[in-house]
């Protein structure tokens, strides 16, 4: 099991859970254990035992093995809290509230993933009573706590390294229960993003012009941005709370850290939509601001440009013209492009779906037609392709030494766990 519970329910399974959760919440609650400043509730031990139990297909444990697995997740638990003391107290970590809306939602996504379709997820909402932003707002806090953890961890493990004697003695000492490297391809690709044509954005600018006059008029901030805003913050009036410099995007900030308390933005242009951005107030190097968010949606003009684009580009292809020169040429992924499209090799699984179904039937040196994602537009190359195998310190030497960092990280973390345990409050009252 891992050193993190993951959002109270992990956010994925949690709505095929939600009967479970519920009658969790019913009994009467107790703490479980007190870890310095914060608490474990019996709801939460149960909700979690019962994630794990559907989870792992488990259905009637012994009264032994479930006290075990009990004992166990509490002790996960309270090691989950001791990092969140610890993180708390920690001022230089900071979770900006847009990262957290961005974590959420990407969370979400993947729990939408999990039924046939967003029709299905929305149903299974309603058949529990609950709307997205129920949703959201039920796991926002723990979103939050998971990425202040995150932080911490990644802080306390950022120097860990490993010899090249401590990767051939863990070879050789776990060598037979090393997973198999799956398979894997390797790719290159053009990628064409869909450009905003600029009417489309020139349309979005008159409208967030008008709802500025309308606040520069006298109409509350935060009632327009709970009217307009396409952020998920438009619930609460667009309020960003406190934030410092470095936290949200340049472009955003440039323009917030600009302003005089009071002072209402024109439009600024993020990597996320255009806004408008109010300043409530100062406070040190920190400031708190309220925004409008309207996002910038290609058009169907936009999108037939940007396919259109594609096709040419496939074609002169399939016509014989050079891959990595039209990469270099054309695509927007400015990483790749330098390196005639080269994207490297990835675990076929680890893939989108999309990718997956684009990848499918080529052979080794052929090309995808255009693939659409959230990206953009892709013609992929397969430039390379291995089966499922076994590792070797000769072919896979980077990926063992990984695996033996992860593995020194682990312990680093326990020996961590125990400092912090003799240091921090922690009683167990069940």
């Amino acid at each position: 099991m891992s050193y993190k519970i993951l959002l109270i329910a992990a956010l994925c399974g949690c709505l095929l859970l939600f009967g479970q959760l519920t009658s969790a919440q019913e009994v009467v609650d107790r703490i479980a254990a007190v870890v310095g400043n914060q608490i474990i509730l019996e709801s939460e031990l149960e909700t979690q035992v019962q994630i794990y139990l559907t989870q792992s297909g488990v259905t009637n444990p012994t009264q032994q093995d479930f006290n075990r697995l009990k004992q166990d997740i509490l002790e996960q638990m309270i090691n989950d809290r001791l990092i969140l003391v610890q993180a708390e107290k920690d001022t230089s970590l900071r979770v900006g509230p847009i990262e957290i809306e961005n974590a959420l939602d990407q969370h979400l996504e993947r729990l939408k993933s999990q039924f046939g379709s967003e029709e299905e997820f929305i149903k299974q909402l309603e058949k529990e009573n609950l709307t997205l932003k129920d949703l959201k707002r039920r796991y926002k806090q723990e979103v939050r706590n998971q990425l202040l953890k995150d932080r911490l961890v990644q802080k306390r493990v950022a120097k860990v390294n490993v010899s090249t004697k401590a990767v051939k003695d863990f070879y050789e000492m776990y060598k037979d229960s090393l997973p198999e490297q799956p398979q894997s391809v390797h790719l290159a690709h053009i990628l064409l993003t869909v450009q905003l044509s600029q009417s489309t954005l020139d349309s979005l600018k008159i409208k967030l012009e008008n709802i500025r006059k309308e606040a520069t008029s006298g109409t509350d901030f935060a009632t327009l941005a709970a009217k307009y805003s396409e952020d998920p913050t438009a619930k609460t009036g667009g309020d960003l709370g406190f934030f410092q410099k470095g936290e949200l995007d340049p472009e955003f900030e440039k323009a917030a850290f600009g302003l005089k308390v009071g002072e209402i933005s024109g439009v600024v242009q993020s990597q996320f939509g255009l806004h408008l951005i109010k300043l409530e107030e100062k406070k040190g190097d920190q400031i708190h601001a309220r925004h409008i968010l309207l996002i910038a949606k290609p058009s169907e003009k936009d999108l037939a440009e940007a396919r259109d684009k594609a096709d040419s580009l496939y074609q002169a292809i399939k016509n014989g013209a050079d891959f990595g020169e039209l990469a270099n040429q054309f695509s927007e992924d400015e990483e790749s492009k330098v390196q005639n499209g080269d994207l490297g090799w990835f675990p076929v699984a680890q893939l989108e779906q999309v990718f997956q179904d684009a990848l499918r039937d080529l052979k080794v040196g052929e090309y995808s037609p255009p693939v659409e994602s959230r990206f953009g537009l892709h013609i992929f190359k397969l430039v390379g392709q291995k089966e499922s195998r076994k590792v070797s310190l000769e072919t896979d030497w980077d990926s063992i030494k990984e695996m033996a960092r992860r593995y020194k990280t682990n312990l680093e973390i326990q020996d961590w766990l125990k400092e912090l345990r003799k240091t921090t409050y922690v009683e167990v009252k069940v």
